[in-house]
């Protein structure tokens, strides 16, 4: 990992609670960057920004394949923050923040995304796979954060994403819980 990504990673977790970031954060970002790694990712969807700690994980990622990372996030106040942060990364070339509600800017991206991180309004988790998915190529792994913190509010989008014909799906119990599903062929 580049020093200088390394370094403001650091400084994000040591400024936690406030700034988002923790050692659950870092060990979920850890696990999301080595999958992101692992597939090649080349075009990475985040789905709530936050601060940008996450992002910067998933732009680590990216640099090895040249990939790039849209990033959405609707509160213009962490949209600011993560603008602040993800300008002193290395990689802030291969990512693009959008500021807005996804359940309107997800529609209108063109996509294909062969990875994705949904980590935004809990309720509308399923509603955002499903406007994926024709966006989602053979192959493609999405990633549902806090799958055990939140599980009753994800109710709905971890029984379809169990249930659903095509999908492949496993909860990784770190952090708050990371569902990871795989669109097979």
């Amino acid at each position: 990992m580049d020093p200088q990504l390394a370094e403001l990673l650091r400084e994000l977790e040591t400024a936690a609670p406030q700034q988002g970031a923790s050692r659950q954060a870092r060990e979920v970002g850890q696990l999301l960057n080595v999958l992101a790694k692992l597939h090649r990712a080349q075009a990475i969807l985040e789905v709530g920004t936050s601060n940008g700690y996450t992002t910067l994980w998933l732009g680590d990622a990216v640099a090895e394949t040249t990939g790039t990372v849209t990033t959405i996030e609707v509160d213009v106040w962490k949209v600011e923050l993560a603008r602040e942060v993800l300008a002193r990364s290395p990689h802030a070339d291969r990512v693009t923040l959008l500021q807005g509600d996804a359940l309107e800017l997800l529609p209108v991206l063109e996509g294909p995304y062969d990875f994705v991180v949904l980590d935004a309004d809990k309720g509308q988790t399923l509603h955002y796979l499903r406007t994926l998915m024709e966006k989602l190529p053979t192959g493609a792994v999405v990633c549902c954060e806090e799958a055990l913190g939140n599980a009753g509010a994800l109710a709905d989008y971890l029984t379809y994403v169990h249930d659903c014909p095509g999908l492949e799906s496993l909860l990784v119990p770190i952090g708050a819980g990371v569902e990871v599903t795989y669109k097979s062929p």
